[in-house]
C-alpha cells in the first residue's frame, strides 16, 4: 500500500526516511516553520503528519486531508498541536516518548558546568587577549542544591547525574505520586524549593498553569547565588521578570535553550545580560537523539497508517473538560 506522509517544519532523519520509504510512502517536508498557508498546501491528501518546527498545528490543517490518520510529534512537547481538536477529529496525535530524554539531560548538565565553571567568561578573556586567573569565578557542583521543577525522565536522569557528582536534589511536581521520587528530596512548596536551590531547572511541561510559572514574584524567592536553567519551553519563564532580575542581580546567571519566541528577537535584551549562556532549542537533537526520534515516528506512522494501531505509551490524550492542557 502506498502512502503520503508530510513533514511540517523540515525533514526527519535518514533512518525514518528510508524505514518510511520501505513501507511504501512517499515523504515530503516543508521548512522549518512554514507559513499557515504553506502548511495547509503540504498537508493536501496526506495520509499522516510528522510534527517538527512549526506555530501550531490546528484545525484547519488537519482537515486540509479527509485521508488524514495520525500527527506524530518528532519530539514529546504538543503546545505546537492542537490536541483537543485532533480529539474531535478522531485523530490520534503521538509523542516519540523517551528518544530524546538523555540528550536533554546531558544538556541541561552542560549548562550547569559552564555556569558553575564560568567557561563563557574565561572563553571571552582569552579571546579577547586576556590572561587573568584572578578573573576567574568558577565554583564546585558538589556540595551545592538542585532543586528540578518538574520530575518526568528528563529530571530523574539529571537527577542521577547530579547526584554523582555529589549535589544534593531537590524535586517539585504536584502531579508526581509520592513515591516517585526515589532519593531525591521532594518539596511539596515551590517556593520553598526556590530558597533552597544554587541551581533551578525546569522539567515542566508547558500548560496554562505552567505559564509564566517563573516570574518577578518567583526571581525574588531565590538566592542572590542562584542560577536559572530551562531546557523545558520557554513561555513557562517572563522574560522580562528574567531580564530585570539579571539586571538587577536579584540571580546570578541562566542558561536558556528555549524562549518565549522562536526565532527569538535579535534585540531582546537577554543577549545583554552577564553570566548567561544560550543555546537554540536544540538540547533534544543530537545526532543520536535525532535518528532515534526518526525511526520511532517513522514506526509509530507506519503502524497507524497500515495496521491501524498505536502503542499506548505513545498516545496523547487530551485533558478532561476543565483541566489544564
Amino acid at each position: 500500500m502506498s502512502f503520503v506522509v508530510t513533514c511540517l517544519g523540515g525533514a526527519i532523519a535518514e533512518e525514518g526516511v528510508l524505514l518510511l520509504e520501505r513501507s511504501g510512502a512517499s515523504v515530503r517536508a516543508t521548512d522549518p516553520y512554514p507559513s499557515h498557508q504553506d502548511a495547509i498546501a503540504a498537508l493536501q491528501d496526506a495520509d499522516a503528519a510528522i510534527v517538527r518546527l512549526i506555530d501550531l498545528v490546528d484545525e484547519e490543517m488537519m482537515t486540509a486531508s479527509s485521508r488524514l490518520k495520525v500527527i506524530s510529534k518528532h519530539g514529546v512537547g504538543t503546545n505546537d498541536i492542537d490536541v483537543a481538536a485532533a480529539a474531535r477529529l478522531s485523530i490520534p496525535v503521538t509523542i516519540a516518548a523517551g528518544t530524546n530524554a538523555h540528550s536533554v539531560a546531558e544538556h541541561t548538565l552542560g549548562l550547569i558546568l559552564t555556569l558553575a565553571k564560568d567557561f563563557q567568561n574565561q572563553d571571552r578573556h582569552i579571546r579577547a587577549g586576556i590572561w587573568d586567573k584572578k578573573l576567574y569565578r568558577g565554583r564546585e557542583l558538589r556540595g551545592q542544591t538542585l532543586g528540578l521543577v518538574g520530575f518526568g525522565h528528563i529530571a530523574r536522569l539529571v537527577s542521577a547525574m547530579a547526584q554523582a557528582i555529589g549535589m544534593h536534589v531537590l524535586a517539585y511536581d504536584p502531579h508526581a505520586p509520592a513515591d516517585a521520587f526515589g532519593v531525591v528530596e521532594p518539596v511539596r512548596d515551590l517556593g520553598r524549593l526556590l530558597t533552597r536551590s544554587d541551581f533551578i531547572s525546569l522539567h515542566c511541561p508547558l500548560t496554562p498553569e505552567t505559564r509564566g510559572l517563573i516570574g518577578a514574584k518567583e526571581f525574588q524567592a531565590m538566592k542572590p547565588t542562584a542560577v536559572l536553567i530551562n531546557t523545558a519551553r520557554g513561555e513557562i519563564v517572563d522574560e522580562p521578570a528574567l531580564v530585570a532580575a539579571l539586571e538587577s542581580g536579584r540571580i546570578a546567571g541562566a542558561g536558556l535553550d528555549s524562549f518565549a519566541t522562536e526565532p527569538p528577537d535579535p534585540a531582546n535584551r537577554l543577549w545583554q545580560q552577564a553570566n548567561t549562556i544560550f543555546t537554540p532549542h536544540v538540547a533534544g537533537v543530537t545526532l543520536d537523539a535525532m535518528r532515534a526520534m526518526s525511526v520511532l515516528v517513522a514506526e509509530t506512522v507506519i503502524d497507524a497508517v497500515l495496521h491501524n494501531r498505536i502503542r499506548p505509551e505513545l498516545l496523547v490524550r487530551p485533558a478532561p473538560a476543565g483541566a489544564p492542557q
